[in-house]
């Protein structure tokens, strides 16, 4: 299994490792607490090494998580592979790139 991880800095959450099908779901669990605090109004993933379809679609289940908060938020730092499974899905216009 490949290990991925979040911290937090302030509004910013920061995401480290490799985001497959495994660490997905393992870091959606440990992230939820993050999106019941204070607000998040950034994800950078300059920390993520590689990423598949797994990683977008976490994504997308932060982005429901701060809409239903109605924070704004912005992914930052977003690495070429999954920039470029959101394009062949055609989720450049759903989801908040910075």
């Amino acid at each position: 299994m490949a290990e991925a991880s979040a911290e937090r800095d302030g509004d910013t959450l920061h995401v480290q490792g490799e985001l497959d099908f495994d660490s997905v779901a393992h870091l959606w669990e440990t992230t939820g607490s993050l999106f019941r605090a204070e607000p998040i109004h950034r994800i950078d993933l300059s920390g993520v090494q590689r990423s598949n379809s797994a990683g977008v679609a976490l994504m997308v289940a932060w982005l429901r998580q701060a809409r239903h908060r109605q924070w704004p938020l912005a992914f930052v730092n977003i690495p070429d592979q999954m920039r470029a499974i959101i394009e062949v899905a055609e989720l450049e216009t759903v989801l908040p790139l910075a």
